[in-house]
């Protein structure tokens, strides 16, 4: 398994186990088998490496966001995840669960960086490296992204076991903000 993928399920799997997810102590430790189980299938590891790609070959800058805001509304979309766009021009906020507390916020920022690099764009051969002349994500954004949508498909699917409210902050920058 490669490094990509073993940090992406390390930290699904410290989202995972640190959520008191069933109020029922057999069902809570069932459910950690099963979210254990669903992070090992390859469909999901490489499903979020195919995002981190996708976003990693466009980058853009902060309030610029508008293709990879849209991708995230489309994932979120496929997996029937409710969510609340625009917040601060570009940001996506999906919910999941009950709508009552507890309430847990997971966040990933999902701008790119203006760098000046090397003329073939980031000095390296790799076929996903960016497309767009001095923009990339030399900063993991596009990883943060990726690893969100991934955490949110897991919690989606487990959705009815959930004793907490969720919400997926895909958002430029460090913002500081209210939900109304």
């Amino acid at each position: 398994m490669g490094l990509g993928k073993w940090v992406c399920l390390i930290f699904i799997l410290h989202v995972f186990l640190a959520l008191p997810i069933s109020s029922n102590p057999e069902g809570l430790a069932q459910n950690s088998v099963d979210f254990l189980d669903y992070a090992r299938e390859p469909e999901i590891s490489e499903w979020m490496i195919g995002i981190r790609r996708r976003i990693h070959e466009n980058p853009e800058l902060g309030f610029e966001e508008f293709e990879t805001s849209e991708l995230i509304r489309t994932e979120l979309d496929k997996m029937d995840i409710p969510y609340k766009f625009p917040v601060a021009v570009t940001g996506v906020i999906g919910f999941i669960g009950t709508g009552k507390p507890p309430f847990v916020a997971l966040r990933a920022d999902m701008d790119a960086l203006a760098m000046q690099v090397h003329p073939d764009n980031e000095g390296v051969e790799w076929e996903h490296k960016s497309k767009i002349p001095g923009k990339m994500h030399a900063c993991g954004h596009d990883a943060h992204v990726a690893m969100l949508l991934g955490a949110a498909k897991m919690l989606q699917k487990h959705r009815d076991d959930l004793q907490v409210q969720i919400s997926c902050h895909h958002l430029s920058l460090k913002l500081s903000y209210t939900l109304e």
